[in-house]
């Protein structure tokens, strides 16, 4: 997961209450998204890891679109919106022929030196 200092201090913050939007992109930039929407993460805490609920996540976009990343901001609209980070997908790397794809799962880790 690459979170950047707006998605740390987001988590640091609010914890799992933290108010994250993912969408879906070709590339680690606000600027890549290729989904058509984002879905708001709703999590749980156990054991220091933060863990999406209410997976699978579904997407629309162009057929054969690029699905390389899950790119994570404070809100649903871009206009005047904080990019978080993100993390690379594993799996399908790209949507669908129906233009669909789904993010069957979604954590967040930290951890602290010693």
């Amino acid at each position: 997961m690459g979170l950047n200092t707006a998605g740390i201090n987001a988590f640091l913050e609010d914890g799992n209450e933290a108010v994250v939007w993912v969408g879906i992109g070709d590339g680690p930039t606000a600027g890549d998204q290729t989904s058509n929407e984002r879905v708001q993460v709703a999590t749980t805490v156990a054991g220091g890891v933060i863990t999406a609920t209410g997976v699978p996540y579904a997407f629309t976009g162009t057929p054969a679109a690029g699905a390389t990343h899950a790119l994570f901001f404070n809100q649903e609209s871009p206009s005047g919106q904080t990019f978080y980070g993100f993390d690379a997908t594993s799996g399908d790397q790209d949507f669908n022929a129906a233009g669909a794809y789904s993010l069957t799962s979604v954590t967040f880790t930290g951890s602290s030196p010693a």
